[in-house]
């Protein structure tokens, strides 16, 4: 029932019905029944809204169930707590500045405040009633199906937080100075059950999982089963299909650079230096032992020979 009035206020905010009455031009959606309501639960029924929830409700599961004192019925809890919470839209307020140049001697600036319901920045940023929403809130917003889809955030988010649960598409504003933080920030969407994996294992095993379903069953649970035991039999280490699952759907890297311009170079050298510190990692002076390799003619698959494997082995039965 929570969830359900969670959804009930999403589908009543005027961001959202102003959204579905503009979808409801499109002839796949339209229809002529004018009700609203028809409108959400076609809207639901073409999105799939159930598989989304059974993607969502696995993901929170997880999270959730690694206690051993907690009962089943806890854990639900818990769950349907945190499903609400990100079912229910936050609205947020952030100051816009635009800035106009007087007669080419002053400079006159305005700020208008601006209501985001659909992007957030990643900040403590004030919501409509005045009231603080902190860092968690809105990572954990972002890490649903749910809004908000676009997530911006300075450098502050390129270390030690977790963005993969439904993103897979990182976009550099700019370049990081060296490899280490490169690695960092692509290591916030690249990660255990990511995005990007469960698409391929979903594709891969899906079908063949929803043939031994049976009503109660977590369906992701059966698809990870399936890609593990194929992973098994295909002596894959135990990163996969958990951390690694092969496929078409990858963590994709976006570095936007104007031709020509500096940042052209500076991509590349620190794509050569990222294969370097793989090489390098956790070695005594590593800094030294980096630039050594970097200034050197090697190129990336022969840098990947001396590289260390820190993969678990694969399982021998």
């Amino acid at each position: 029932m929570r969830i359900a009035v969670a959804f009930w206020h999403l589908f009543n905010r005027p961001a959202v019905i102003a959204l579905l009455r503009q979808l409801a031009a499109d002839p796949a959606i339209r229809s002529d029944e004018d009700a609203y309501w028809r409108l959400v639960l076609r809207y639901c029924q073409q999105g799939n809204l159930q598989a989304v929830l059974d993607e969502q409700w696995h993901m929170l599961w997880d999270q959730e169930s690694w206690s051993e004192d907690a009962s089943a019925d806890e854990i639900a809890g818990r769950c349907a707590r945190e499903l609400v919470k990100i079912v229910n839209p936050l609205r947020a307020r952030v100051h816009a500045e635009f800035f106009r140049v007087q007669h080419g001697r002053s400079l006159e600036r305005d700020a208008i405040r601006v209501r985001t319901v659909f992007a957030l920045r990643f900040g403590h940023i004030q919501s409509d009633d005045g009231e603080s929403i902190s860092q968690d809130v809105v990572r954990t917003a972002f890490n649903s199906p749910f809004r908000p889809f676009v997530l911006a955030s300075t450098s502050i988010g390129q270390e030690g937080l977790d963005f993969h649960p439904w993103c897979h598409r990182l976009i550099h504003w700019n370049l990081p100075g060296n490899p280490v933080d490169l690695e960092q920030r692509e290591g916030r969407v690249h990660r255990y059950k990511g995005h990007a994996v469960r698409r391929n294992v979903g594709a891969s095993h899906g079908l063949d999982a929803f043939r031994s379903w049976r009503v109660g069953d977590d369906i992701w649970r059966l698809i990870f089963d399936l890609a593990e035991q194929a992973a098994r039999n295909a002596d894959a280490s135990d990163l996969v299909p958990h951390w690694i699952a092969p496929g078409k759907h990858k963590v994709e890297r976006h570095v936007p650079q104007l031709p020509y311009t500096t940042e052209v170079e500076a991509f590349d050298r620190l794509k050569r230096q990222l294969a370097a510190y793989r090489v390098v990692f956790g070695q005594p002076r590593q800094e030294e032992l980096l630039t050594l390799l970097d200034r050197s003619i090697l190129d990336t698959a022969q840098l990947r020979d001396w590289a260390v494997d820190l993969a678990p082995p694969a399982n021998q039965t």
